[in-house]
């Protein structure tokens, strides 16, 4: 599998470059944008005939009908800036690299029109690739891509190779880079579940405690009605004792805490009950008077 990458990068380093050396023919990419757009450049530099991006976006909506919504027509720099911006976006969805892009101000203020005509002689070569209905005249070398990575249609996209090797190189190391993350990450999600299974006895010891501790709590109140819900809520605990056991990670903590607060609050119930009970007794043995028939 190595040796097929190697091999693909190879030919598609080996493809770049020769778009590269072949895309400083200025005269092809003109005539292929005249031959499908259909107006000519006429007297204008290159620079002054794309510069308000229209004919860009012109070009891309007649590779694939609808891929930029509007066109500004305007004469305004920032509507034309925009033009250009919308003809990269496209150039981005039908598959071209960021390599292979070039900045608005190398067009429009012509700082760098080499890589404007770079650009657009290497999406010559991708929709060639990309897309397959197109029947237009054909510019450049089909841009390199596998198999399932092709993009179809506007469908999700591939990853077209189209590197240079310094690219190839910090892909590589990105590559490694996200490997060596993956391990940690597996390795640290280990130590998680095993400190998990740890806890599972801990908690069950803490769960036996705490009945024990309602049991108690509830033996003197098991008369009333809030003794037998205290009562209840010792049973639960119990219960969730036995669940523990089969547990093999900390799922249902929450659960368990949620009915520990619960358990606290019935038994604050309970007390606060009971002592209130208690002084009602001793107001009630205050009142009545002594006999030796009396219960109190």
């Amino acid at each position: 599998m190595e040796v097929e990458d190697d091999e693909d990068l190879a030919a598609a380093i080996e493809w770049d470059q020769k778009s590269k050396r072949s895309a400083n023919n200025e005269q092809d990419v003109v005539q292929w944008i005249e031959s499908i757009v259909g107006g000519q450049k006429g007297e204008a530099s290159v620079g002054e005939w794309l510069k308000s991006g229209v004919v860009l976006c012109n070009l891309v909506n007649a590779i694939q009908p609808g891929l930029i919504r509007t066109v500004n027509q305007q004469s305004v720099p920032f509507k034309q800036m925009e033009n250009i911006t919308k003809f990269l976006n496209a150039a981005r969805e039908l598959g071209l690299p960021e390599s292979s892009m070039f900045d608005t101000p190398d067009l429009y203020e012509e700082k760098n029109l080499d890589s404007v005509i770079t650009c657009i002689y290497a999406l010559g070569g991708a929709v060639q690739t990309v897309c397959p209905d197109f029947t237009g005249p054909k510019l450049g070398i089909p841009l390199i891509a596998k198999g399932k990575d092709v993009k179809v249609k506007g469908k999700t996209s591939s990853h077209l190779l189209h590197l240079d090797p310094d690219q190839v190189a910090s892909m590589r190391e990105e590559l490694e880079s996200l490997r060596e993350s993956h391990t940690r990450l597996v390795e640290e999600n280990q130590l998680l579940r095993k400190k998990a299974e740890v806890d599972i006895p801990h908690w069950a010891s803490q769960v036996r405690l705490m009945a024990q501790e309602v049991e108690e709590a509830a033996t003197p109140l098991a008369a009333c009605p809030l003794g037998e819900r205290l009562l209840a809520v010792a049973t639960a605990l119990q219960e969730a004792e036995v669940g523990l056991r089969g547990l093999k990670g900390a799922p249902y903590r929450e659960e368990l805490d949620e009915l520990k607060r619960a358990f606290a609050q019935h038994l604050a119930e309970g007390e606060h009950r009971e002592a209130a009970l208690r002084e009602e007794l001793e107001r009630l043995k205050g009142t009545l008077p002594e006999s030796p028939n009396s219960v109190l």
